[in-house]
């Protein structure tokens, strides 16, 4: 039977049509009758009849011409609502792509070949991978792997050159020929001793600020100023006592060499520390003071018998009297 939705033909006995899923429940197959058409009226004349059920003419008597001539022009109307039901198809899309148009053929082919940039990319992406594999290779990663200079540590004490040398002086140079010297350990303790000593001086002419502070501030000033004239003890203090440890610290022992002059160092470093503790201490006095003017001998009693009119022994006396006497002197 033909579907009333889609038009398809489908087969007798479904329910649903297989093309356009319609419900042909209600849709009846009439049986198809056996039988001659009237050649009058077009009606179904039963088998073994002689004359038409409906316009009574007889069968086989020859049909007027009008009558021939509605019988035509209804069958030709069948046959055109037939093929209008019929021709109605769904339209269902492939799947498949069709066949490339000839005409078109070399566009396509040129789109799908790589572009210049994706050439160019591949070849420094190729380019870098083996220069890399290259330089792994052929680099020599121990930069001393082909010195062929003599850098083993020798003891040279015992041919006239105190200490250890670790490279040879002649061998040294740089880029531009020129020798490079190595200081050997007695020199670089000399250095260090120098710069020691330097800082010494300093940390006493901040001392000396400090206690003039002291006397000008300590005992009158306002308590910011106080304030202030305690943060500077306190950091001069700081300051000393590291360098006393970086003097401690200078190596000596290797040669031998600069023992005693370290040690001259140092006490000089200890006198000056110890002075500075008690100008801090003072200022600490001073800071928690809430009447300076009345409090002024014991904001003072920390420097008693330490103040340059004191005379006598004073750390600051001790400083002043050995400092130039023990400044470093090159061996």
């Amino acid at each position: 039977m033909i579907c009333p939705v889609c038009g398809s033909n489908v087969p007798d006995g479904l329910d649903v049509c297989p093309a356009c899923h319609a419900n042909l429940a209600a849709t009846r197959v009439m049986p198809k009758l056996t039988g001659t058409w009237c050649p009058s009226c077009g009606a179904l004349v039963p088998a073994g009849s002689t004359a038409c059920p409906k316009c009574g003419m007889p069968i086989g008597a020859p049909a007027p011409d009008n009558a021939r001539v509605e019988l035509e022009r209804r069958r030709l109307e069948e046959r055109r609502l037939e093929r209008e039901r019929t021709s109605t198809l769904p339209r269902i899309e492939s799947a498949i792509p069709s066949e490339p148009d000839p005409s078109t053929e070399g566009i396509y082919g040129r789109e799908r070949m790589p572009h210049t940039k994706t050439f160019m990319v591949a070849a420094l992406a190729s380019l870098l991978v083996v220069g890399g594999v290259t330089l792994a290779i052929a680099h020599p990663w121990d930069p001393n792997l082909t010195d062929t200079r003599a850098t083993t540590p020798a003891d040279t004490s015992q041919a006239g050159f105190p200490g250890t040398v670790s490279r040879l002086t002649g061998q040294d140079s740089d880029t531009d020929g020129t020798a490079v010297s190595v200081a050997s350990a007695d020199e670089e303790t000399f250095n260090a001793l120098t710069d020691a000593y330097n800082k010494l001086a300093d940390i006493s002419n901040r001392a000396d600020e400090v206690e003039q502070k002291l006397d000008n501030v300590g005992i009158s000033g306002i308590s910011s100023e106080r304030s202030q004239g305690g943060a500077e003890a306190e950091q001069l203090a700081y300051d000393a006592s590291n360098l006393v440890t970086t003097i401690k610290d200078i190596d000596v022992t290797t040669t031998g060499t600069y023992t005693d002059q370290r040690d001259h160092v140092a006490t000089l470093a200890s006198w000056l520390r110890n002075r500075v503790d008690l100008l801090r201490k003072a200022w600490d006095a001073s800071k928690a003071s809430k009447d300076p003017e009345s409090d002024k001998d014991e904001i003072l009693k920390p420097l008693s018998g330490q103040r340059s009119s004191d005379g006598g022994q004073s750390y600051a006396a001790l400083f002043e009297k050995n400092y130039e006497a023990w400044k470093p002197q090159q061996r």
